[in-house]
């Protein structure tokens, strides 16, 4: 079955916990409580306007760490946590447990900031780390996906998300790409602006972005894993 037009089998829209649409998630679900983040229905074609509200997320956490503002970061650490939930939810085993235990280390860390514990930078830059890694890895997943299905549109955006989050989990991770790296993640964005703008992108040109992505997850992986 194709997922252009069903994300989920056997429905045309998905339950979606979104940071960005939380209000009005609390508007339609009348018991839902004020700590909740909202859940709301949404078609598939609105998740990827929302594509990057995790990545804004785990970097609003780390600006309001940075300026001991710690419920303000804790309150971004659970949006990202409720990403890494849906992800979890729609991903292969291997992926799964990785999305798991991220967003269990998360769930730690919002509980320690909300008491107003301590955290060690090094310990947040981690957990941040290795939430993008994570989401990083979902993205690519999926991107893979879309391109086996000649779905370019929805492949390339995927990467963009994917390569966002890279650049994340390296810059928590103090890990540096090499340069034909760093070139492959500029064309990824460039490609999203081309579907944006309704043009196409080569589909052998997608296929060896995923070469690179995927390349580039195992080696932050690795750098995690030693850090």
């Amino acid at each position: 079955m194709s997922t252009k037009h069903v994300w989920l089998a056997g429905a045309t829209a998905l339950i979606l916990t979104s940071p960005t649409f939380a209000a009005a998630g609390n508007a339609t679900q009348g018991d839902t409580s004020k700590d909740s983040p909202g859940v709301i229905i949404v078609e598939e074609d609105w998740f990827f306007p929302l594509r990057f509200d995790s990545i804004t997320a785990l970097n609003n956490a780390r600006y309001h760490y940075r300026r001991n503002e710690e419920k303000a970061a804790a309150n971004e650490v659970d949006k990202a946590i409720s990403w890494l939930k849906y992800a979890e939810g729609h991903a292969m085993p291997v992926t799964k447990e990785k999305l798991t235990s991220a967003a269990e280390d998360l769930q730690s860390v919002s509980k320690e900031l909300r008491a107003g514990n301590t955290i060690a930078a090094a310990h947040m830059d981690w957990s941040l780390a290795r939430a993008s890694h994570a989401l990083a890895e979902w993205h690519y997943y999926k991107a893979k996906e879309h391109y086996g299905n000649n779905e370019a549109h929805y492949a390339a955006q995927h990467l963009e998300s994917a390569v966002s989050h890279l650049q994340n989990a390296a810059d928590s991770a103090h890990f540096e790409y090499g340069p034909d790296t760093v070139t492959v993640f500029d064309d990824v964005f460039k490609d999203g602006v081309r579907f944006s703008e309704d043009q196409t992108v080569d589909h052998n040109r997608l296929g060896k972005h995923l070469d690179t992505i995927k390349s580039a997850i195992e080696k932050v992986g690795e750098a995690l894993n030693k850090s």
